[in-house]
Parts: C-alpha cells; structure tokens; sequence
C-alpha cells in the first residue's frame, strides 16, 4: 500500500493529479489508513497508463472510454486499436488543415497588393497572389 506521495513519486505525477483521476473515477484507493488515502500498485499501474496515453495525445475524456467503454473482457488490444484508429484519423484530418495554413500562409507572405482592400478584391476573385 501507497500514500499519496509514493504514488506521485511512482508516476512521476503531482499528488493533485492523483486526486483528481480519483474525482474522476479513474482510480480508486484501496481504503484509508491513519486517516489518509492509500492506494495499491494497481492503481500506480493505472495512473502510469493514464499517464501514457495523455503523452499520446488522449484527452481524459477519452482515456475514460478506454478504461470503461467497452464491453466486459475486450482485450487491451482491441481497445487501443478502435482508439488509435479514431485518433489517427483526427490527426490526419488535423495535418490536412496544417498543409493547408502552411500554402495559406506562404501565399500571403509574397502578397504585393497596395492596401487590404485590394488584397480582400483579390482573394473574392480568386486572384490573391
């Protein structure tokens, strides 16, 4: 059994962030002890998850689903394969978007129009340089 500084010490967490997966309905401690939380290396094993998929770039919302989204005894396999996929997917749409500032961008850095007016004509035209 953990304290709550061990278990941040353990997760390399701040022991707000471990009560506030607990908030959450993240983890769970184990029961108290002297008063204070104590919590059980599956919890610092969970945490080290969430933890994980965060640096990923799960939002909590997300990590949520993971942990409690899916029928009873789906292989963690499965789960991270249906969420990788989803998160691909953004991340690819969000790379689209990207390029698409970037050629926006570079355009209007050689823009040799007089004024923004000119400038507003031109892209209406479709002949902004």
């Amino acid at each position: 059994m953990f304290g709550i500084g061990e278990v941040a010490r353990r997760t390399g967490l701040r022991p707000s962030a471990v009560r506030y997966y607990e908030e959450c309905g993240l983890i769970e401690p184990e029961g108290r002890r002297g008063g204070k939380r104590v919590y059980d290396q599956k919890a610092v094993e969970r945490l080290t998850l969430i933890a994980y998929a965060k640096s990923i770039g799960f939002s909590l919302d997300e990590i949520r689903d993971l942990l409690t989204g899916f029928p009873e005894g789906t292989s963690a396999g499965a789960r991270w394969s249906t969420m990788a996929a989803g998160k691909i997917a953004a991340l690819e749409a969000m790379a689209m978007r990207i390029d698409a500032m970037r050629q926006g961008l570079a355009k209007i850095s050689h823009c040799d129009c007089r004024d923004l007016d000119q400038c507003a004509a031109a892209m209406t035209a479709k002949k902004c340089s």
